[in-house]
């Protein structure tokens, strides 16, 4: 089977700790049926927090000349700090 791309977590379940998914996503990019690891519309500490157990390659969020929360709330920051790409 060949590695389809990436894994995105768009919508987060409060009951699953972050971690636990990229541990669960570690674990499919070792069978190599993923890729990379992205995540849509986190906040900082949740891309530290899974970033710390599988490294993070992209992140959705909204960021337009409507909407500049990113440059405030610390999601440049981190995609910055990172190395991560950022898809708005």
């Amino acid at each position: 089977m060949r590695a389809r791309g990436r894994a995105l977590r768009s919508i987060a379940d409060p009951n699953v700790p972050i971690e636990d998914v990229a541990d669960t996503v570690k674990d499919l990019i070792a069978e190599g049926k993923v890729k990379h690891f992205g995540l849509s519309e986190p906040g900082a500490r949740t891309v530290r927090s899974a970033h710390a157990v599988q490294p993070v390659t992209a992140l959705q969020n909204e960021y337009s000349l409507w909407t500049r929360e990113p440059e405030t709330n610390g999601i440049l920051e981190a995609c910055e700090e990172f190395g991560i790409g950022l898809v708005a």
